[in-house]
C-alpha cells in the first residue's frame, strides 16, 4: 500500500500468483483498576492451618504487562496458523476499529493457506514429505 494510506491497489503491478496477503493486524487491550494499579508490586500472604502449626503461602501477582504480553503472543500464534482473511474482493477488511475508524486487516494463516492451493491428504504423522 502506499505511504500514509490504510489500503493498497495492485492496477499497475503484474503479478502472476493467484495469492494476496496481508499483514495481519492483532491487538489485545487490558483495563485494571486504581487499585490494581497501587498493589500490583506487592505480595499476598495467605495462611493456612495444619497440624503442625502455620504454614504461610506467599503468591505474587502478576503485572498487567506480563498479562498482556502473554495474552498478545497467545493470539498472534494462533492467529498466524488457524486465521481466516477478512478482505473482501475489493481489498477493503469487514472489520473497523470502533474508536478510530481505521481498518483492521487479517490475512490467512497457515492452514488456510495451504486448504486452498493444496491437495488433501490423509495422514498418521506430518512429516516433511507429507507437508
Amino acid at each position: 500500500m502506499p505511504e500514509l494510506h490504510e489500503e493498497g491497489h495492485v492496477k499497475w503491478q503484474s503479478n502472476v500468483e493467484r495469492h494476496r496477503g496481508y499483514i495481519s493486524t492483532h491487538r489485545n487491550d487490558a483495563s485494571y483498576s486504581a487499585l490494581y494499579a497501587a498493589y500490583e508490586d506487592t505480595f499476598i500472604k495467605i495462611a493456612e492451618d495444619n497440624r503442625d502449626g502455620k504454614k504461610e503461602t506467599i503468591y505474587r501477582m502478576d503485572k498487567l504487562e506480563k498479562n498482556l504480553l502473554d495474552n498478545f503472543l497467545t493470539a498472534r500464534n494462533q492467529g498466524l496458523l488457524f486465521s481466516k482473511s477478512n478482505v473482501g474482493p475489493d481489498g477493503k477488511p469487514t472489520i473497523v476499529d470502533p474508536d478510530t475508524n481505521r481498518p483492521i486487516y487479517i490475512s490467512d494463516g497457515m492452514i488456510p493457506q495451504c486448504e486452498a492451493f493444496c491437495s488433501k491428504y490423509a495422514y498418521n504423522k506430518l512429516s516433511i514429505n507429507t507437508l
